[in-house]
């Protein structure tokens, strides 16, 4: 694994300037959209971005939406629009959060659909959390 580390020569100070402003202008949503909202708003007014792989998309997607798979998204940003708030949907949520903050970082109206499309990823492991599997909670 990776480990990318700012150092002086990348002027520490814009880079920290850029994330609190990203941090700042996070309102109590934290930039999600849940599938009810966006059902009720209309899927056509956004420009729906689904970052799954291309097989499972083709198994089933929102009408309209575009794929790029996560990992080609750095590859293909010509593709996003400018002026249109993007919702980034995935498997359950947590990838299309990771690519939301990639593109809210460089400048794109983003926000993440909230359980995304509620399929798990991978066949034969249902989605489910912590609590959803028995496992101890304190409190």
């Amino acid at each position: 694994m990776r480990i990318f580390k700012i150092s002086k020569k990348d002027n520490e100070g814009e880079v920290l300037k850029t994330l609190e402003g990203f941090l700042s202008d996070t309102k109590k949503d934290w930039n999600y959209i849940l599938p009810a909202e966006l059902s009720k708003k209309g899927p056509e007014k956004f420009f729906i971005l689904d970052v799954r792989r291309p097989e499972d998309f083709k198994k089933g997607h929102i009408k309209g939406a575009v794929n790029i798979f996560w990992l080609d998204i750095m590859k293909k940003l010509d593709k996003l629009p400018k002026g249109q708030k993007i919702v980034v949907v995935c498997y359950v949520g947590h990838t299309a959060s990771q690519v939301m903050l990639m593109l809210r970082l460089l400048g794109y109206d983003a926000v993440a659909l909230k359980f995304g499309m509620g399929i798990s990823p991978t066949e034969g492991v249902p989605v489910a959390g912590w609590v959803d599997y028995g496992f101890e909670v304190v409190k």
